[in-house]
């Protein structure tokens, strides 16, 4: 039976890839910033 789920994972016969708007990236944030020397962390 798992065979066949992993079979069916790699059988797709397109991807489509593209951009988010930036109300769709904004719907997705949350939190705040508590700290402003974590924006520049590396």
């Amino acid at each position: 039976m798992l065979g066949n789920i992993y079979d069916r994972i790699n059988d797709y016969g397109s991807v489509k890839i593209s951009l988010a708007s930036p109300n769709d990236i904004r719907s997705w944030s949350f939190g705040e910033v508590r700290k402003p020397e974590t924006i520049n962390y590396r």
